[in-house]
């Protein structure tokens, strides 16, 4: 694991996860971002990492980067690896209005990360690999609730 100031690195393991959200939380707590808030974001961000580590690189090891920054009042989640290509606007809306025995298993965390996060995209460059970028705006708050 590696971190600087908006950056943070880290071995694609799924018990790495809870490091990764200790990182935006406290990224988010410098904005001043309310616990709601930042509760949304880590969510998305578990969901995406979760993804990446599952099915980027079907559990065989890789680096994540992680960037944050705030632009404006949106708090963007830059989130880089080089596995498999996957891009989550392709995956058709998931299907809410079933029932449960009808629907297709799994599938939901994409659904999560576009209804908490207020816009995702997606970028690939076979040398770069992938980037998943999520914004999620806020006001700035004088005390966090």
């Amino acid at each position: 694991m590696t971190s600087n100031k908006n950056k943070f690195e880290v071995e694609s393991k799924l018990e790495n996860v809870p490091a990764i959200l200790d990182f935006i939380a406290e990224k988010m707590e410098e904005d001043i971002a309310s616990e709601a808030t930042i509760a949304k974001v880590q969510l998305a961000v578990d969901e995406a990492c979760t993804n990446i580590i599952n099915y980027a690189y079907s559990g065989h090891g890789g680096l994540i980067t992680i960037i944050c920054e705030l632009v404006g009042d949106d708090f963007v989640v830059t989130i880089r690896d080089k596995g498999k290509p996957f891009d989550p606007r392709m995956v058709p809306p998931s299907d809410l209005e079933s029932e449960w025995d009808k629907r297709k298993v799994g599938g939901l965390g994409i659904h999560l990360i576009r209804a908490v996060m207020d816009d995702v995209n997606y970028e690939f460059d076979a040398v770069k690999g992938n980037t998943l970028i999520m914004r999620k705006r806020f006001m700035r708050e004088n005390s966090k609730s």
